[in-house]
């Protein structure tokens, strides 16, 4: 009786396999994954470099590269009101990657703090994990005013006739301008993440001008590490057939952020002819969030202590006349009569932005004013309270950044 018992389960258990792998052959998800990874790629003005960066994951995701992981990405391939969700795995079945539509949105709106927040609890539900990572893939301008010209801050746009935002003619694509009217303030972005029942272990920014300390700050609560640029990223974004091995390796997600680091600055420093941009131009770097409450507290022992300097002799990190965005260090190296104090704010500098994660080119390209820019001081991150332009200067005092160190 046992062995007839036995032999019944094991037929079952095979009509069940088999009914599981005529339904999705090859798709074998598991049923707790290591770590989900999503990228987010709002907006459609980008949709060409978004096409090429899901193919380069399909590139990198080889029978052996996502180990126990799975790799989501959320686009909106036909237009501004919809959204879908896709997996990419590894079939096994015909050896090579392979797309997966794991849910569809027909009223989507980027701008909608709910609709993101959505989005984030829908990739944990559709791939629950023990860890998740998040890459988020648009235009970006820091803390700036929203299209209204007031704060909150925007994930991206501004006034579409502010010339600061005013592209040059014949600019090479950078991932800083268009798709206005939908903008993601940074703070609901952080709410939308912090308020998920899971956390999001990293946040990587695919955009421009996110390594600011304004907005790195907004964030500090929500995420552990935050991969971005000070500059402008060009049209290319990230390598993600480099990098996404590296975010599924299991040697700890510091070791994995910065060799995504490197290998966002090795493409465009050594492999830049490869790219649609083909510009030498590429800056990055590592932020732990951990820190940035002490760099806050460093920051406010400048107040007292400044003295006046050249703002022309400061790094900054966009072109045009209105600079905007300086080099954080660079700054407070140059303001403050008090070198120990300053020494104080670099030591506590490398432990928020640890120099091996600290990676640039010898230049930036700008599509503001299509020229290259010499980077000749780089901290990794940028800060706007030097702008003597009178518009951002009173909307950045606002910021949560300047109330905490003034």
């Amino acid at each position: 009786m046992m062995r007839l018992l036995r032999h019944t389960l094991c037929l079952l258990t095979l009509a069940t396999l088999a009914a599981c792998s005529k339904e999705e052959p090859g798709y074998n998800p598991p049923a707790l994954a290591d770590r989900t990874v999503l990228l987010y790629m709002p907006g459609q003005s980008l949709s060409a470099y978004y096409k090429n960066n899901i193919q380069g994951i399909h590139t990198a995701v080889t029978d052996r590269a996502l180990g126990n992981g799975r790799m989501l990405v959320c686009w909106q391939p036909e237009k501004q009101t919809s959204a879908v969700m896709l997996e990419i795995y590894y079939d096994r079945n015909k050896r090579r990657s392979e797309t997966k539509t794991l849910k569809t949105y027909d009223d989507f709106n980027a701008g909608s703090a709910a609709d993101v927040q959505r989005i984030f609890a829908d990739a944990a539900e559709l791939a629950p994990a023990q860890n998740y990572g998040l890459i988020i893939g648009c235009h970006g301008k820091a803390w700036i005013p929203a299209s209204g010209g007031v704060l909150p801050y925007s994930l991206r746009s501004a006034e579409p006739d502010d010339s600061v935002w005013t592209t040059a003619p014949g600019a090479k694509t950078t991932r800083s301008f268009g798709d206005t009217g939908y903008e993601l303030d940074i703070t609901e972005l952080a709410s939308a993440i912090e308020t998920q029942s899971f956390r999001f272990d990293y946040l990587i920014f695919d955009d421009c001008f996110m390594a600011n300390i304004e907005t790195l700050y907004d964030l500090r609560r929500a995420v552990d590490y935050i991969v971005a640029s000070p500059c402008e990223v060009m049209g290319d974004g990230f390598p993600y057939d480099r990098i996404v091995p590296h975010l599924f390796e299991g040697n700890g997600v510091l070791s994995s952020l910065e060799k995504a680091c490197w290998e966002f600055w090795n493409l465009y420093e050594n492999d830049w002819r490869s790219t649609i941009a083909y510009e030498q131009s590429g800056c990055i770097s590592l932020a732990v969030t951990a820190q940035l409450d002490a760099l806050a507290k460093e920051m406010r022992r400048i107040k007292d202590k400044k003295q006046a300097f050249d703002i022309d002799a400061l790094q900054y990190y966009k072109g045009n006349v209105t600079k905007l965005f300086y080099d954080l260090e660079h700054y407070v190296t140059l303001c403050c009569n008090d070198q120990g104090v300053v020494d104080d704010f670099k030591a506590r500098m490398e432990l928020a932005f640890p120099v091996s994660s600290r990676h640039h080119t010898a230049s930036f390209y700008s599509a503001y004013d299509r020229r290259n820019h010499s980077v000749n001081y780089y901290s990794g991150v940028s800060v706007s309270e030097p702008e003597p332009s009178a518009r951002y200067a009173a909307e950045n005092r606002q910021t949560n950044w300047y109330r905490d160190t003034h």
